[in-house]
């Protein structure tokens, strides 16, 4: 007995690793420690010893706040794993202003452990636009990542881990166990709801005993972009399984599902006809609405390089650099897609592609178009114009400034803002493809090109049938009532600077403080976006006033007031007013600057002030809206210095080493 009793005597042994401990003693001073911790007050911890190891795993470090929990009071480095921020006053998103915040479905949690080993502590919440972006993989770029956790976080993240090895069902489609619906729309997108009814007009699909769950692998699939390998295994089947329900599913859909959603002949003219937008109508159609507005442009699935070299010169790009093949989409004017072409050589320009779509005798869109419906097109289709004449369709395109010309006429300005204000949409359309299904964002592997366009044209099935076109905006009445008087107008005050040459002139201008001038109109946000004729040149105006506030202010300078005696020579009637000139620099190229000039009537309230302005730049001289440098002087004159305006990205400031 006494062989077995380290309790009697204290002494201090060191073990190595030919000494061993029997199973009854190790019991005995297992009941010795236990008793002394219960009897004996809490000690505080001592600083942790050094541990030897130079690259630790984990590292038990201190809290900084100062707390009487004992071992609680600690934090864990762990260098594999990272953590998220844990709050909910903001979305999980970092620089996200939204307002709404959701909690974040368990699912997704479980998704970001295991895949990304990177873990969403209970608190952290998450807007409803990112959580239906599916842009999860990115989250680690758009958050403060942290490496350190607590006892607290260490529970949750076994618990996280818990729920999902017993929960053996989960992701069942044919039950929806572990699906509720943010997880549903995690994983495909839709809701239980939206399934049903792609099921109801898939007949030949819902002839499968396993329905649901064929149509939910396909989704997913399509939707996270995942390797099959890991579908199959999260999903709990081999991969030759799944491999052949993701055939199934994409051949029942190609058959019976698109071609309702899809293609030429499942929507009439009439329909069609009723899409038309109120500002595209009133640009380039009629009252009577007998014009049909379409919108055709062609989009990039990137692939891989290949071993057919014959394949891989008509697949390489040279303005992307890279091996992509281009489906060809036409939509119309509220971004409903009518069809989608192709997939076409990279080789091969859209005009090029829209001309053999019109060289084509028995292609059903001349029968769906009548003569004089109007195609709204980018530059790119400049070649196809004269054949759009010939079919008596009418093509437009912004213009390209004149040879030897250094910026647009005001006629061309305008008539590039009339083509920019309509033709938006169909970028819109472009990046649902991308943001919403994962699989075409990333390259193709060509052993997947049989059924790429396939599963394009589902997706854009799928497109027009759950996602909600566009709408006329409220402001499209105001915006088309301060187009009627501008879509003509000529730039009185570039005729102005250019035949007193102000550009040259220095002595005729004084530079003042942006504060000295407290004649300039005090706008709202609304005022200014009917300024501007939409809201993409008030986000670049952030960006202008961001970079150029960085060095002080503005250079803004007023004219002379005894220089402008001579307005009435130039048909500006308006005797109360002034000038001022403002140098903006240019985002692309660093060596140019802009010179931007705006004429302000002190009788005038609100924009009615603002009578002319005229900028340097390409399409400095339009009238229908205004260029982004001369709004990003509006935006801060009348509206940013008042109010005040956060900068953009002003995190990535810190990202690039100074060397000067």
């Amino acid at each position: 007995m006494q062989e077995h009793s380290p309790l009697k005597k204290k002494k201090k042994v060191s073990f190595n690793s030919t000494q061993s401990l029997c199973h009854r003693c190790w019991q005995r001073v297992d009941h010795y420690v236990q008793h002394e911790l219960e009897v004996l007050p809490p000690v505080p911890n001592p600083d942790p010893l050094p541990d030897p190891d130079p690259l630790p795993a984990a590292i038990a470090v201190p809290l900084p706040q100062n707390d009487a929990q004992g071992s609680n009071n600690r934090e864990l480095y762990v260098a594999a794993y990272k953590r998220a921020p844990n709050t909910s006053s903001h979305c999980i998103f970092g620089a996200c202003g939204n307002d709404d915040r959701r909690r974040i479905p368990k699912t997704i949690k479980l998704y970001m452990l295991t895949t990304y080993q990177l873990y969403i502590p209970q608190h952290a919440r998450v807007c409803r636009e990112h959580l239906q972006s599916n842009m999860w993989d990115e989250l680690e770029n758009h958050c403060t990542i942290s490496h350190y956790f607590t006892a607290e976080h260490f529970t949750d993240v076994c618990n996280i881990l818990t729920t999902g090895i017993t929960s053996n069902t989960q992701y069942d489609f044919e039950t929806m166990v572990g699906l509720n619906d943010d997880s549903l729309h995690f994983w495909v997108g839709l809701n239980g709801s939206e399934l049903e009814s792609i099921l109801l007009q898939t007949p030949s699909l819902r002839a499968y005993s396993d329905a649901r769950t064929i149509l939910g692998l396909y989704l997913a699939k399509l939707r996270t972009g995942e390797s099959n390998e890991r579908l199959a295994n999260l999903f709990k089947m081999s991969r030759r399984t799944l491999e052949r329900k993701l055939k199934i599913a994409r051949q029942c859909l190609n058959e019976e599902y698109v071609p309702q959603h899809l293609g030429i002949d499942h929507i009439t003219r009439e329909d069609a006809l009723r899409r038309n937008l109120s500002i595209p109508k009133y640009l380039f159609g009629n009252n009577e609405n007998t014009k049909l507005i379409v919108i055709c442009d062609g989009t990039y699935i990137f692939i891989q390089k290949s071993s057919n070299f014959l394949f891989q010169r008509l697949s390489y790009s040279l303005h992307k650099f890279s091996n992509l093949l281009k489906p060809f989409i036409i939509t119309t004017s509220d971004g409903y897609i009518i069809d989608i072409l192709g997939p076409y050589a990279a080789t091969t320009s859209d005009a090029t592609i829209l001309n053999s779509i019109l060289e084509n005798e028995e292609n059903p869109l001349h029968v769906f178009l009548n003569q004089h419906d109007v195609f709204i097109l980018d530059r790119g289709f400049r070649d196809a114009i004269h054949n759009l004449g010939m079919y008596n369709y009418e093509g437009h395109i912004p213009p390209t400034k004149d040879r030897r010309a250094t910026e647009l006429t005001t006629t061309q300005a305008n008539k590039s803002r009339q083509i920019t204000i309509c033709r938006w949409v169909i970028e819109v359309v472009n990046g649902r493809f991308k943001r919403d299904y994962k699989l075409l964002r990333q390259d193709y592997f060509n052993r997947a090109l049989l059924h790429m366009f396939d599963d394009f044209r589902v997706c854009g099935a799928l497109i027009n049938h759950f996602h909600p076109v566009i709408c006329d905006s409220e402001r499209a009445p105001a915006i088309i009532n301060r187009m009627q008087g501008r879509v003509h107008s000529p730039n009185i005050l570039k005729e102005y600077v250019e035949q007193k040459r102000l550009n040259r002139q220095r002595i005729s201008f004084v530079r003042i403080e942006d504060n000295q001038i407290e004649d300039f109109p005090h706008l709202t946000e609304e005022e200014i976006i009917l300024f501007a004729l939409g809201t993409y040149q008030l986000k670049l105006a952030r960006s202008y006033c961001s970079e150029h506030l960085r060095n002080g202010i503005y250079i803004i300078e007023v004219y002379r007031d005894e220089q402008l005696n001579d307005l009435a020579e130039f048909n500006i009637s308006e005797t109360n007013v002034f000038l001022i000139r403002i140098n903006v620099q240019s985002r692309h190229v660093r060596a140019r600057e802009y010179r931007g000039y705006i004429l302000i009537d002190r009788d005038q309230t609100g924009i009615n002030s603002i009578i002319q302005y005229y900028c340097t730049c390409l399409t400095g001289s339009r009238t229908l809206g205004s260029c982004a440098h001369i709004l990003s002087v509006v935006w801060y004159m009348s509206f940013a210095r008042h109010e005040g305006f956060n900068p953009p990205a002003q995190y990535l400031d810190s990202i690039i080493v100074d060397i000067d």
